[in-house]
Protein backbone atom coordinates (compact mmCIF):
# COMPACT_ATOMS: atom_id res chain seq x y z
CA UNK A 1 0.00 0.00 0.00
CA UNK A 2 1.30 3.69 -0.70
CA UNK A 3 0.71 4.47 2.88
CA UNK A 4 -0.28 3.15 6.30
CA UNK A 5 -3.07 3.95 8.26
CA UNK A 6 -2.62 4.77 12.15
CA UNK A 7 -4.33 2.69 14.54
CA UNK A 8 -7.21 4.54 16.70
CA UNK A 9 -8.28 3.10 20.22
CA UNK A 10 -11.64 3.21 20.94
CA UNK A 11 -14.36 2.24 22.21
CA UNK A 12 -15.10 0.14 19.79
CA UNK A 13 -12.56 -2.36 21.09
CA UNK A 14 -14.90 -3.78 22.93
CA UNK A 15 -16.63 -5.92 19.82
CA UNK A 16 -14.25 -7.88 19.99
CA UNK A 17 -12.92 -7.69 24.22
CA UNK A 18 -16.49 -9.30 23.73
CA UNK A 19 -16.36 -12.30 21.85
CA UNK A 20 -12.90 -12.56 23.25
CA UNK A 21 -14.47 -13.22 26.58
CA UNK A 22 -17.14 -15.23 25.35
CA UNK A 23 -14.76 -17.67 23.52
CA UNK A 24 -12.29 -17.92 26.06
CA UNK A 25 -14.04 -17.66 29.32
CA UNK A 26 -17.33 -19.12 28.28
CA UNK A 27 -17.16 -21.68 25.37
CA UNK A 28 -13.36 -22.92 26.13
CA UNK A 29 -14.77 -23.86 30.05
CA UNK A 30 -17.82 -25.45 28.54
CA UNK A 31 -16.70 -29.01 29.42
CA UNK A 32 -17.98 -30.21 32.66
CA UNK A 33 -20.30 -27.18 32.70
CA UNK A 34 -24.04 -25.80 32.64
CA UNK A 35 -24.69 -23.08 29.99
CA UNK A 36 -25.99 -20.27 32.18
CA UNK A 37 -26.47 -16.19 32.38
CA UNK A 38 -23.94 -16.38 35.37
CA UNK A 39 -21.08 -17.39 32.79
CA UNK A 40 -21.02 -14.06 31.54
CA UNK A 41 -20.48 -11.90 35.09
CA UNK A 42 -17.23 -11.41 35.14
CA UNK A 43 -18.01 -8.89 32.12
CA UNK A 44 -20.62 -6.84 33.39
CA UNK A 45 -21.36 -5.01 30.00
CA UNK A 46 -21.63 -8.39 28.15
CA UNK A 47 -23.36 -9.73 31.07
CA UNK A 48 -25.67 -7.00 30.70
CA UNK A 49 -26.65 -8.08 27.37
CA UNK A 50 -27.01 -11.54 27.84
CA UNK A 51 -28.79 -10.94 30.55
CA UNK A 52 -31.67 -8.54 28.89
CA UNK A 53 -31.63 -11.41 25.82
CA UNK A 54 -31.84 -13.89 28.37
CA UNK A 55 -34.79 -12.78 29.84
CA UNK A 56 -36.80 -11.68 27.19
CA UNK A 57 -36.34 -15.33 25.94
CA UNK A 58 -37.72 -16.32 29.31
CA UNK A 59 -41.03 -14.22 28.51
CA UNK A 60 -41.03 -15.32 25.09
CA UNK A 61 -40.67 -11.58 23.83
CA UNK A 62 -37.11 -11.95 21.50
CA UNK A 63 -37.96 -11.41 18.32
CA UNK A 64 -36.57 -12.74 15.66
CA UNK A 65 -33.44 -10.75 14.28
CA UNK A 66 -29.85 -10.14 15.29
CA UNK A 67 -29.92 -10.64 19.17
CA UNK A 68 -32.26 -13.95 19.54
CA UNK A 69 -29.67 -14.81 16.89
CA UNK A 70 -26.58 -14.24 19.09
CA UNK A 71 -28.02 -15.50 21.92
CA UNK A 72 -29.35 -18.85 20.34
CA UNK A 73 -25.51 -18.78 18.65
CA UNK A 74 -23.89 -18.87 21.42
CA UNK A 75 -25.58 -21.26 23.85
CA UNK A 76 -25.46 -23.54 20.55
CA UNK A 77 -21.68 -23.20 19.81
CA UNK A 78 -21.19 -23.85 24.26
CA UNK A 79 -22.91 -27.20 23.89
CA UNK A 80 -20.65 -28.03 20.65
CA UNK A 81 -17.29 -27.08 22.80
CA UNK A 82 -18.54 -29.04 25.96
CA UNK A 83 -18.03 -32.30 23.36
CA UNK A 84 -14.23 -31.39 23.49
CA UNK A 85 -11.51 -33.03 25.17
CA UNK A 86 -8.67 -30.42 26.50
CA UNK A 87 -6.24 -31.36 23.50
CA UNK A 88 -9.07 -29.89 21.34
CA UNK A 89 -9.71 -26.73 23.49
CA UNK A 90 -5.71 -26.06 23.42
CA UNK A 91 -6.09 -26.10 19.77
CA UNK A 92 -8.99 -23.57 19.16
CA UNK A 93 -7.66 -21.33 21.86
CA UNK A 94 -4.69 -21.39 19.28
CA UNK A 95 -6.33 -20.90 16.32
CA UNK A 96 -8.27 -17.84 17.96
CA UNK A 97 -4.63 -15.95 19.29
CA UNK A 98 -3.01 -17.24 16.18
CA UNK A 99 -5.81 -15.76 13.66
CA UNK A 100 -5.98 -12.58 15.90
CA UNK A 101 -1.96 -11.40 15.66
CA UNK A 102 -3.08 -9.36 12.45
CA UNK A 103 0.47 -8.10 11.70
CA UNK A 104 2.21 -10.94 12.40
CA UNK A 105 0.21 -13.29 9.97
CA UNK A 106 1.09 -10.21 7.53
CA UNK A 107 4.62 -10.39 8.14
CA UNK A 108 4.41 -14.25 7.56
CA UNK A 109 6.15 -15.26 10.89
CA UNK A 110 6.72 -19.02 10.48
CA UNK A 111 5.78 -19.85 14.04
CA UNK A 112 2.28 -18.32 13.67
CA UNK A 113 0.38 -20.32 11.48
CA UNK A 114 -3.34 -18.93 10.14
CA UNK A 115 -6.36 -21.54 10.68
CA UNK A 116 -8.89 -21.06 8.05
CA UNK A 117 -12.43 -22.39 7.84
CA UNK A 118 -10.67 -25.32 5.62
CA UNK A 119 -8.23 -25.79 8.05
CA UNK A 120 -10.10 -26.39 11.37
CA UNK A 121 -10.55 -30.26 12.52
CA UNK A 122 -12.60 -32.03 10.32
CA UNK A 123 -13.82 -34.56 13.02
CA UNK A 124 -15.35 -31.77 14.43
CA UNK A 125 -17.65 -30.72 11.61
CA UNK A 126 -20.83 -29.57 13.71
CA UNK A 127 -19.03 -27.21 15.64
CA UNK A 128 -17.32 -25.71 12.60
CA UNK A 129 -20.29 -25.25 10.62
CA UNK A 130 -21.57 -23.35 14.04
CA UNK A 131 -18.71 -21.41 14.27
CA UNK A 132 -18.37 -20.62 10.18
CA UNK A 133 -21.90 -18.72 10.33
CA UNK A 134 -21.82 -16.94 13.54
CA UNK A 135 -18.10 -15.44 12.28
CA UNK A 136 -19.39 -14.94 9.04
CA UNK A 137 -22.11 -13.12 9.76
CA UNK A 138 -21.01 -11.17 12.89
CA UNK A 139 -20.47 -7.95 11.68
CA UNK A 140 -23.28 -7.40 9.23
CA UNK A 141 -25.82 -9.02 11.34
CA UNK A 142 -26.86 -6.07 13.17
CA UNK A 143 -26.15 -7.06 17.01
CA UNK A 144 -23.86 -4.29 17.32
CA UNK A 145 -25.97 -1.75 16.11
CA UNK A 146 -28.80 -3.31 19.22
CA UNK A 147 -29.46 -0.33 21.39
CA UNK A 148 -28.49 -2.20 24.62
CA UNK A 149 -25.10 -3.04 22.78
CA UNK A 150 -24.66 0.45 21.64
CA UNK A 151 -25.21 1.30 25.07
CA UNK A 152 -22.50 -1.30 26.37
CA UNK A 153 -19.77 0.04 23.84
CA UNK A 154 -20.44 3.45 24.64
CA UNK A 155 -20.39 3.81 20.43
CA UNK A 156 -20.87 2.25 17.00
CA UNK A 157 -19.11 2.29 13.63
CA UNK A 158 -20.30 5.40 12.15
CA UNK A 159 -19.06 7.06 15.23
CA UNK A 160 -15.32 5.32 15.14
CA UNK A 161 -15.34 5.90 10.99
CA UNK A 162 -15.44 9.92 11.91
CA UNK A 163 -13.16 9.28 14.80
CA UNK A 164 -10.66 7.14 12.50
CA UNK A 165 -10.99 9.61 9.40
CA UNK A 166 -10.38 12.44 11.74
CA UNK A 167 -6.49 11.00 12.44
CA UNK A 168 -5.91 9.38 9.26
CA UNK A 169 -6.88 12.51 7.03
CA UNK A 170 -4.91 11.86 3.76
CA UNK A 171 -8.45 12.04 1.96
CA UNK A 172 -7.86 9.10 -0.41
CA UNK A 173 -7.41 5.58 -0.27
CA UNK A 174 -4.01 4.27 0.70
CA UNK A 175 -4.20 1.12 -1.17
CA UNK A 176 -4.47 2.43 -4.60
CA UNK A 177 -4.22 6.47 -4.21
CA UNK A 178 -6.70 6.83 -7.16
CA UNK A 179 -9.96 7.38 -5.19
CA UNK A 180 -11.44 9.54 -2.38
CA UNK A 181 -12.40 8.89 1.29
CA UNK A 182 -15.25 9.88 2.24
CA UNK A 183 -14.17 12.26 5.59
CA UNK A 184 -15.94 12.79 8.97
CA UNK A 185 -18.34 15.52 7.67
CA UNK A 186 -19.62 13.12 4.56
CA UNK A 187 -23.60 11.83 5.09
CA UNK A 188 -21.96 8.67 4.10
CA UNK A 189 -18.88 6.21 5.08
CA UNK A 190 -16.27 4.05 3.33
CA UNK A 191 -17.30 0.37 3.95
CA UNK A 192 -14.66 -1.21 6.54
CA UNK A 193 -12.53 -4.09 4.60
CA UNK A 194 -11.64 -7.10 6.30
CA UNK A 195 -8.38 -7.43 5.28
CA UNK A 196 -8.25 -11.15 6.30
CA UNK A 197 -11.38 -12.11 4.91
CA UNK A 198 -14.41 -13.05 6.97
CA UNK A 199 -15.43 -15.83 3.92
CA UNK A 200 -12.33 -17.63 4.97
CA UNK A 201 -10.78 -16.89 8.51
CA UNK A 202 -12.38 -17.20 12.12
CA UNK A 203 -12.66 -15.40 15.14
CA UNK A 204 -11.22 -11.77 13.99
CA UNK A 205 -14.40 -10.67 12.25
CA UNK A 206 -15.22 -7.42 14.54
CA UNK A 207 -10.99 -7.29 15.60
CA UNK A 208 -10.11 -3.46 14.44
CA UNK A 209 -7.16 -4.62 13.55
CA UNK A 210 -8.45 -6.33 10.48
CA UNK A 211 -11.20 -3.75 9.40
CA UNK A 212 -10.01 -1.66 7.40
CA UNK A 213 -11.57 1.63 5.83
CA UNK A 214 -11.08 1.35 1.50
CA UNK A 215 -12.58 2.75 -1.59
CA UNK A 216 -15.03 0.82 -3.01
CA UNK A 217 -13.15 0.22 -5.75
CA UNK A 218 -10.61 -1.60 -3.99
CA UNK A 219 -13.06 -3.19 -1.48
CA UNK A 220 -15.50 -4.62 -3.92
CA UNK A 221 -13.90 -4.09 -7.03
CA UNK A 222 -10.61 -5.24 -7.24
CA UNK A 223 -9.57 -7.18 -3.65
CA UNK A 224 -13.12 -9.21 -2.74
CA UNK A 225 -12.44 -11.95 -0.78
CA UNK A 226 -8.13 -12.59 -2.48
CA UNK A 227 -6.17 -14.16 0.75
CA UNK A 228 -3.51 -11.52 1.36
CA UNK A 229 -1.32 -13.91 3.39
CA UNK A 230 -1.85 -16.80 1.05
CA UNK A 231 -1.39 -17.22 -2.69
CA UNK A 232 -3.58 -18.56 -5.40
CA UNK A 233 -1.75 -21.72 -5.11
CA UNK A 234 -2.05 -21.74 -1.32
CA UNK A 235 1.60 -20.78 0.05
CA UNK A 236 1.98 -18.32 2.31
CA UNK A 237 3.21 -14.81 1.19
CA UNK A 238 4.05 -11.14 3.10
CA UNK A 239 1.60 -8.46 2.76
CA UNK A 240 1.63 -4.91 4.29
CA UNK A 241 -0.06 -4.65 7.63
CA UNK A 242 -2.21 -1.41 7.20
CA UNK A 243 -1.04 -0.20 11.12
CA UNK A 244 2.42 -0.67 10.51
CA UNK A 245 4.59 2.01 11.96
CA UNK A 246 7.25 1.82 9.47
CA UNK A 247 6.14 3.61 5.85
CA UNK A 248 6.27 1.65 3.07
CA UNK A 249 9.34 2.39 1.16
CA UNK A 250 7.77 1.90 -2.15
CA UNK A 251 9.47 3.13 -5.50
CA UNK A 252 7.42 3.66 -8.92
CA UNK A 253 8.60 4.57 -12.07
CA UNK A 254 6.56 4.78 -15.49
CA UNK A 255 8.26 3.97 -18.87
CA UNK A 256 7.07 5.31 -22.11
CA UNK A 257 7.79 2.80 -24.28
CA UNK A 258 6.34 3.60 -27.67
CA UNK A 259 6.66 7.26 -28.74
CA UNK A 260 4.18 6.86 -31.22
CA UNK A 261 1.69 7.52 -28.46
CA UNK A 262 -1.23 8.99 -29.89
CA UNK A 263 -3.95 7.74 -28.88
CA UNK A 264 -2.42 6.50 -25.21
CA UNK A 265 -2.61 3.25 -24.27
CA UNK A 266 -1.80 0.86 -21.87
CA UNK A 267 0.75 -1.37 -24.28
CA UNK A 268 2.45 1.71 -24.70
CA UNK A 269 3.88 2.50 -20.88
CA UNK A 270 4.96 0.16 -18.07
CA UNK A 271 5.21 0.28 -14.64
CA UNK A 272 7.84 -0.69 -12.16
CA UNK A 273 7.69 -1.20 -8.43
CA UNK A 274 10.56 -1.53 -6.33
CA UNK A 275 11.56 -1.98 -2.78
CA UNK A 276 14.78 -2.87 -0.56
CA UNK A 277 12.79 -3.90 1.99
CA UNK A 278 9.09 -5.03 0.86
CA UNK A 279 9.32 -6.27 -2.57
CA UNK A 280 7.38 -9.22 -1.46
CA UNK A 281 4.68 -7.00 -0.12
CA UNK A 282 4.48 -4.80 -3.19
CA UNK A 283 3.99 -8.22 -5.27
CA UNK A 284 0.75 -9.51 -2.66
CA UNK A 285 -0.56 -5.43 -2.56
CA UNK A 286 -0.12 -5.20 -6.65
CA UNK A 287 -2.03 -9.24 -7.00
CA UNK A 288 -5.06 -8.01 -4.67
CA UNK A 289 -5.75 -4.74 -5.74
CA UNK A 290 -4.34 -5.16 -9.52
CA UNK A 291 -2.60 -1.44 -8.89
CA UNK A 292 -0.28 -2.44 -12.38
CA UNK A 293 -3.67 -2.07 -14.50
CA UNK A 294 -5.62 0.62 -12.85
CA UNK A 295 -2.21 2.37 -12.90
CA UNK A 296 -1.40 1.94 -16.71
CA UNK A 297 -5.40 2.82 -17.19
CA UNK A 298 -5.30 6.26 -15.23
CA UNK A 299 -2.07 7.07 -17.23
CA UNK A 300 -4.27 6.77 -19.99
CA UNK A 301 -7.14 8.64 -19.16
CA UNK A 302 -8.60 11.10 -20.56
CA UNK A 303 -8.82 12.63 -17.40
CA UNK A 304 -5.85 11.07 -16.39
CA UNK A 305 -2.12 11.27 -18.21
CA UNK A 306 -3.94 13.07 -21.52
CA UNK A 307 -5.28 15.87 -18.78
CA UNK A 308 -1.74 16.34 -17.05
CA UNK A 309 -0.35 16.89 -19.90
CA UNK A 310 -2.47 19.12 -22.21
CA UNK A 311 -2.38 20.84 -18.91
CA UNK A 312 1.42 22.06 -19.33
CA UNK A 313 1.20 23.17 -22.60
CA UNK A 314 -1.71 24.85 -21.97
CA UNK A 315 -1.90 26.07 -18.67
CA UNK A 316 2.24 27.56 -19.66
CA UNK A 317 0.77 30.60 -21.99
CA UNK A 318 -1.43 31.58 -19.10
CA UNK A 319 1.34 31.69 -16.63
CA UNK A 320 3.80 33.18 -19.45
CA UNK A 321 6.42 30.09 -18.91
CA UNK A 322 8.55 27.89 -21.13
CA UNK A 323 8.06 23.97 -21.01
CA UNK A 324 10.74 22.65 -18.92
CA UNK A 325 9.16 25.61 -16.66
CA UNK A 326 5.67 24.63 -16.30
CA UNK A 327 6.64 20.73 -16.22
CA UNK A 328 8.47 21.84 -13.11
CA UNK A 329 5.93 23.22 -11.37
CA UNK A 330 3.43 20.96 -11.76
CA UNK A 331 6.12 18.39 -10.63
CA UNK A 332 6.43 20.62 -7.19
CA UNK A 333 3.35 20.92 -6.74
CA UNK A 334 2.73 17.23 -7.59
CA UNK A 335 5.36 16.40 -4.83
CA UNK A 336 4.01 19.02 -2.29
CA UNK A 337 0.69 17.21 -2.11
CA UNK A 338 1.30 13.48 -3.33
CA UNK A 339 -2.36 12.19 -2.41
CA UNK A 340 -4.47 14.52 -3.91
CA UNK A 341 -5.79 14.28 -6.89
CA UNK A 342 -3.35 11.06 -7.92
CA UNK A 343 -0.61 13.14 -7.68
CA UNK A 344 1.92 10.93 -7.03
CA UNK A 345 0.74 9.07 -10.04
CA UNK A 346 1.07 12.16 -12.13
CA UNK A 347 4.81 13.24 -11.07
CA UNK A 348 6.40 9.53 -12.24
CA UNK A 349 4.44 9.73 -15.55
CA UNK A 350 5.23 13.36 -16.20
CA UNK A 351 8.67 12.23 -15.77
CA UNK A 352 8.63 8.93 -17.37
CA UNK A 353 6.97 11.30 -19.70
CA UNK A 354 10.21 13.75 -20.12
CA UNK A 355 12.46 10.91 -19.96
CA UNK A 356 11.14 9.32 -23.09
CA UNK A 357 11.31 12.90 -24.90
CA UNK A 358 7.70 13.23 -25.48
CA UNK A 359 8.06 17.29 -24.84
CA UNK A 360 10.15 17.78 -27.25
CA UNK A 361 8.12 16.09 -29.64
CA UNK A 362 4.13 17.21 -28.29
CA UNK A 363 6.26 20.92 -28.43
CA UNK A 364 6.75 20.58 -32.12
CA UNK A 365 3.27 18.69 -32.99
CA UNK A 366 0.85 20.11 -30.78
CA UNK A 367 -0.76 18.44 -27.44
CA UNK A 368 -2.43 15.48 -27.24
CA UNK A 369 -5.33 14.57 -28.67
Amino acid sequence: MLFTYKYVPHSMEKMHEFIGFIFHDVWCKAPGNEYGIHLFEACEPLHQIMDELYRQDLADVLKDGAGKRFYQSVNEIYNEFKKLNEDDIVQYRSHFLVNNSIEELCSSIAEHSPARYCDLNPTLKTLNDRLEEFFKSLYASGFFSLKPVKNAIGSDLNTYYADFVRENSSGCCPFCGLQPIDNEFDPTREAFDHYLPKSKYPFNTVNLKNLVPSCHKCNSGNKGNKDPIHDENNNRRKSFYPFTQMAPDIQLSVVIQDRNWSPLTPEKLSISFYSVLHQEEINTWNDLFRIESRYLAKCCDSGGGQYWLNRIFSERHNYKLSVQDMLDAEMQNASNEPWVDSNFLKKIFLEGCQQAGLFDVIARNGVVS
